[in-house]
């Protein structure tokens, strides 16, 4: 292959059609949708070096642990930045999908998951994660509409898990 960039990410070149692509190539990623027995939505409060200011998102994580399936991953995210003790098996599946199709083939496994119990926002010890909030169905999409949640995993899930809930989820 021919690399253009080697780091985290790495970017490659790569000719169909007479046309060069730079392609990214970077990690399968996981992400869930937590909802509490109050009927509250988990989000973690981190700051994103490419926005440059803070970011509302569902907890998530790369698919980087070799032996670990995307679901065991998933729950030590939860563990991490939301302090949570969720088991795979409680993991809904909603989706799977490819963020950025355009420039990388890289795909995103969005979850959903019940935790028993009510949510309490607090601060977390964690490398990249600095707080967890539990928010309401209208809070949520308030924050959406604010461009507080901007990222699409996050803005998917919430509309995802409202149509299901309108459709009998």
């Amino acid at each position: 292959m021919n690399y253009l960039y080697k780091g985290w990410l790495k970017i490659y070149k790569k000719e169909y059609k007479g046309r060069n692509f730079e392609i990214l190539e970077d990690k399968d990623a996981v992400g869930a949708l937590v909802e509490d027995t109050n009927g509250k939505f988990l989000l973690v409060r981190q700051f994103r070096v490419p926005l440059g200011r803070e970011s509302l998102e569902i907890p998530a994580g790369c698919i980087d642990k070799d032996g670990l399936t995307p679901e065991e991953i998933m729950v030590e995210e939860l563990e991490e930045e939301g302090d949570l003790n969720i088991k795979a098996e409680d993991l809904k599946l909603l989706i799977t999908f490819c963020p950025n199709i355009g420039i990388s083939k890289s795909t995103y496994r969005l979850y959903y998951c019940k935790y028993n119990g009510v949510g309490i926002s607090k601060a977390i010890d964690d490398q990249d994660v600095f707080e967890s909030l539990w928010l309401t169905p209208e809070e949520y999409l308030e924050k959406i509409e604010k461009r507080e949640i901007l990222d699409v995993k996050s803005q998917l899930a919430y509309y995802m898990i409202m149509n299901k809930k309108m459709t009998q989820f």
